[in-house]
Parts: structure tokens; C-alpha cells; sequence
């Protein structure tokens, strides 16, 4: 059997020379140092040094164990300094969140979880939904939080945890749009309706949406959310964005909400994270996710905005 403290004696003899000074170093005796050596030898089947040499000269099989031998006992050493190491690099969760998110409620969240629970870091990464949950899958992420869009994201063997629902809207700069309100949907389309592009999970099933009453998919977009706003403002063409946080500030930026016949359905944000040994705090993660997200206000506004009905 292929022990620690063989592959320990093997490198000692390598480093120091001789068996007899290797000896010394673990206070054991020579014939000690030589056993554990032909031990070594025997469990793994390789002859490692050349016995015809006078100093213990490795063999090609022995220069190939020596590298495996370090890698093993500085693994082995890592595990053995587990107990003693604090307890907040214990845990590390990959997370991945789209900009509504960031431009929301993540900012908050982030600064009271790291004061609640200092034993867990949080790495984060910001993209788009369809590449976020192409790293999920991957495995480079441990949980995500995108929406729900079963047709674009299959969830088969996932877990998912609802967070939320987001009520979107048709968004326009004032007098873009004419006509009586609501507006039917299908008149829009002779205005440019821009969105963001095939990475975004949400602009596919929304383009879904409005293909399904009768309207051509967007034609023009814009990955990043302050961009796409930008756009609107600017008077480019029409868009869906999340009612509520834009109507906090879409009063100064002279835009303008068009209600449709018929109106955007609700979108839902979930939590989705795969199980496993660390289920258990994926589980609470999500909860605590859950009870944070509140995507109707930009983060910079703080909470005591007034939400402002605009018609």
C-alpha cells in the first residue's frame, strides 16, 4: 500500500542527497529510510533510483513520481490545514447575474450579505442570461439568476427557485408614439423596436411574443441595458424594458410607458443552482435572494423614491 509518508521519505532522499542524510532530517533510522523507499517501490510497481550510483540518483520512472509526490503531499498538506484556517475561505459560491439585477437590487444585497454571512464569498459575474447559463452549465457558475423562460432555458435536472415576477412595458420618448391609448400592439411595428441581442434570454422570448401576435421580431439592439435605455431616450424606436425601474427616473428623461392591447405579460426571475453536497446553502442563498430582489427601482435612486404614475 502507497503511503504519505513513503512519498514523504522519497522526496527527502531526493532533496537532501543520500538515504543516510535523508535519515537524519526524519529522525529514523537508515534502514528505516531504505524500507519505506522499497516499499514505495513495491506498491507502485516503479524502480526510482539507480542502485549502481553512490548517491541516490533518480531513475527516469523516479524523475516522473517525484513531480506526482510534490502535487500529492502539498494536496495532502492543504487538507490536513483545513481545520485551521478561518472560517470565511471556506466557502466560495460563484454567482451570475444579468445588469437588471446589477442596475437594481444586487448592489444592496452584496453589501448586507457580506456583513451577515462573512464565512461565504460571493464571486461575481455579470452578462447576459443565455451566456450566463451556457457557464452554469459548464459548471463555471454555481447558481444563477436569469428569467425563467422554459423554451430558451430547458430545466431539466435543475434546481430553480422563484424570485420574483417583473412587470414590462412598451417605452418610448414622449411623442414618439401617436395614436389613442392602449395603443394595439400591432402598431408598433411601424416604429423601430430595438432590444437587447441573441444573448439575451429575455429579448429571444419577448421577440417569441410579439411573433406570436402577428409582428415582425426586433430590428435593432443593444446588449447593455443603460445603452438600450439611452437609445429610447434619445427618441431611436421603441422598446420593452421593466416598468417600474425605468418609471422611477422616466419622468426627467421625458419618456413615455405605452400601454398595449395587448399588454407584455409578466416576466419571472428565478434562482436556478444544480444539487449536490452544497444543495443545502444554495438553498438559502436563493431564499435570501429572494427576499432581496426588488427590481423596481435603479439602485442610485435609494429607497425613498417616489414611483411616478405616467400615462
Amino acid at each position: 500500500m502507497l503511503t504519505l509518508k513513503q512519498l514523504e521519505t522519497f522526496v527527502k532522499v531526493v532533496e537532501l542527497g543520500t538515504f543516510e542524510r535523508a535519515s537524519q532530517h526524519l529522525n529514523a533510522t537508515q534502514s528505516t529510510v531504505s524500507k519505506r523507499i522499497s516499499e514505495l517501490e513495491q506498491a507502485s510497481g516503479l524502480t526510482l533510483f539507480d542502485r549502481s550510483r553512490r548517491n541516490a540518483r533518480l531513475t527516469e520512472e523516479g524523475e516522473k513520481l517525484l513531480k506526482l509526490a510534490y502535487s500529492t503531499l502539498e494536496g495532502a498538506k492543504r487538507i490536513l490545514e483545513l481545520n485551521r484556517q478561518p472560517e470565511g475561505s471556506l466557502h466560495r459560491v460563484r454567482l451570475g447575474f444579468t445588469d437588471l439585477s446589477a442596475f437594481t437590487w444586487l448592489p444592496d444585497f452584496l453589501r448586507e450579505y457580506t456583513l451577515e454571512r462573512p464565512d461565504i464569498r460571493l464571486d461575481i459575474t455579470i452578462g447576459m442570461s443565455r451566456t450566463l447559463y451556457q457557464q452554469f452549465q459548464d459548471g463555471e457558475l454555481d447558481l444563477i439568476v436569469i428569467p425563467q423562460i422554459p423554451e430558451v432555458f430547458p430545466q431539466s435536472g435543475i434546481e430553480t427557485y422563484l424570485l420574483t415576477e417583473v412587470d414590462m412595458a412598451f417605452m418610448a420618448r414622449e411623442g414618439l408614439v401617436d395614436g389613442p391609448r392602449p395603443i394595439p400592439v400591432t402598431a408598433l411595428e411601424r416604429y423601430t423596436l430595438i432590444s437587447q441581442g441573441k444573448s439575451s434570454g429575455f429579448a429571444q422570448g419577448c421577440n417569441r411574443w410579439l411573433i406570436n401576435q402577428g409582428m415582425a421580431a426586433t430590428h435593432q439592439t443593444a446588449d447593455n441595458l443603460l445603452a438600450l435605455v439611452g437609445l429610447i431616450t434619445a427618441g431611436r424606436g421603441v422598446s420593452v424594458l421593466p416598468r417600474l425601474c425605468v418609471q422611477s427616473f422616466a419622468r426627467e428623461q421625458k419618456l413615455e410607458i405605452l400601454d398595449t392591447a395587448p399588454s407584455l405579460p409578466k416576466t419571472n426571475y428565478c434562482a436556478m443552482y444544480h444539487g449536490g453536497v452544497r444543495v443545502h446553502l444554495l438553498e438559502e442563498l436563493a431564499h435570501r435572494l429572494s427576499e432581496a430582489a426588488d427590481f423596481s427601482r435603479p439602485f442610485f435612486l435609494g429607497s425613498s423614491s417616489i414611483h411616478m404614475d405616467l400615462t
